[in-house]
């Protein structure tokens, strides 16, 4: 009892100003307003064409969109308001549907989408007629849609902000954590710049931890060769399940691709953003999208999970859907290293080992255990492991993580000379 005593008030405490009822009523207005639709996208007519897939509502007015390079499996975010989906090869690149270029189109369920997964949907591309008059198709061009996430929330692509912007304040980082619906309807999510896009310059997409936001990274970013690399910083409601928060990731990480066509990008993430990088990777290779990844490089994050997460689960009065993915042996874990990374993409491991904990006496940086941060699977596939006498946080301070981090874009870490 005194055990689960204890646990019980360090979730309490956890819980900060939101707390659970808050997370309840967020929750609920999240599974009203967001639903992952999956399938397949085939392509007879042009099996190497860009395609893109719309949303469409019950009127046939566009919702959202998301480009893919190649036909193949498919995952996408959609609103309730989603009635049908609408797949055309982007022959000429303008983010439009022109007549003569090869469509499908599939309603989807009439039942309400709120919270459900749609899965299986076929969509095979045929080419040759305009849509009949019963087809709904997307009019016009589609790039007032680019920040659309869904239909009502609008997210961030390559702004240009200053990290001390009140939008990376810590209690909006607790917000994404206890009202994540909140922090998405107040537009904070996307991907933000800390300058200009420059197309001699390679993008590195910083992605943060649970509890966290794009400032982690103000150290190391000043570690960065300017003259030849972009910091690109992600920020998301880490509350969310990691699985959805990855597919918006790549969905953001495809928009900017396709206004900009760069060849290379780099990612560093710390903590569970680790997680979501993998996630992202993951769906890649299933996907065969994302070409242009280098390089990924964790900082301290628990590819075994997290104890903590399984206590949320197992006795919190509302469960935080991260905890359901950072539960050790979930089934998001069970199957994170379940396939190799994407061909050409090195993963480098940074580990921290200075606990400075006084709860615990677990080897490991203070927060996630050597066990987790080290976890057998995740070295197995990586090309380069390096620890470092940091704790958790600390180690995104360290002036030899910010050299290591060099040595990565380089193409010389985990090599020999």
């Amino acid at each position: 009892m005194l055990r689960l005593l204890t646990l019980i008030l360090i979730i309490a405490n956890l819980a900060g100003c939101a707390g659970f009822l808050e997370l309840k009523r967020d929750l609920k207005t999240y599974r009203q307003t967001v639903t992952r639709v999956s399938g397949t996208v085939g392509s007879t007519p042009c099996p190497n064409c860009t395609i893109v897939i719309v949303v469409l509502d019950r009127n046939g007015k566009s919702l959202s969109y998301k480009v893919f390079e190649h036909p193949g499996p498919f995952e996408i975010l959609v609103s309730p308001q989603a009635r049908s989906l609408f797949a055309f090869h982007d022959i000429n690149h303008d983010i439009a549907f022109n007549p003569g270029e090869a469509y499908a189109w599939q309603a989807l369920p009439d039942e309400p989408l709120e919270g459900k997964p749609v899965t299986d949907i076929a969509l095979n591309i045929s080419a040759g007629n305009p849509p009949t008059p019963n087809t709904p198709y997307p009019q016009g061009s589609l790039f007032e849609l680019r920040n659309k996430l869904v239909a009502g929330i609008d997210i961030q692509l390559g702004n240009v902000i200053d990290l001390n912007q009140p939008r990376f304040n810590q209690d909006r980082a607790e917000m994404g954590m206890w009202q994540p619906m909140q922090f998405l309807k107040a537009s904070y999510s996307g991907i933000y710049f800390l300058e200009p896009y420059a197309p001699n310059k390679t993008p590195i997409l910083f992605v943060h931890g649970i509890n966290g936001t794009p400032r982690d990274f103000i150290n190391l970013v000043k570690h960065i060769d300017r003259k030849k690399y972009q910091p690109w910083l992600f920020y998301y409601p880490s509350g969310l399940e990691i699985p959805t928060i990855s597919t918006g990731l790549l969905n953001m990480i495809n928009e900017l691709w396709v206004e900009h066509h760069f060849k290379d990008m780099h990612i560093v993430a710390h903590s569970m953003g680790g997680l979501v990088s993998r996630s992202l990777l993951n769906t890649c290779r299933k996907e065969n999208e994302c070409d242009f990844v280098r390089t990924f490089t964790s900082i301290s994050s628990p590819f075994g999970g997290a104890q903590a997460a399984k206590s949320g689960v197992e006795y919190a009065p509302v469960v935080m859907p991260v905890w359901r993915s950072m539960s050790p042996q979930s089934e998001f874990l069970n199957a994170l290293f379940a396939s190799p990374l994407p061909d050409g993409v090195e993963h480098h491991i940074l580990f921290g080992y200075r606990n400075v904990s006084t709860l615990s006496g677990t080897s490991g940086d203070g927060t996630i255990p050597l066990e987790s941060q080290l976890r057998h699977a995740a070295q197995q596939q990586a090309t380069s492991l390096r620890g470092f006498d940091e704790d958790h946080l600390s180690i995104l301070n360290s002036d030899l993580i910010g050299a290591y981090l060099n040595s990565i874009f380089e193409g010389k870490a985990g090599k020999r000379p």
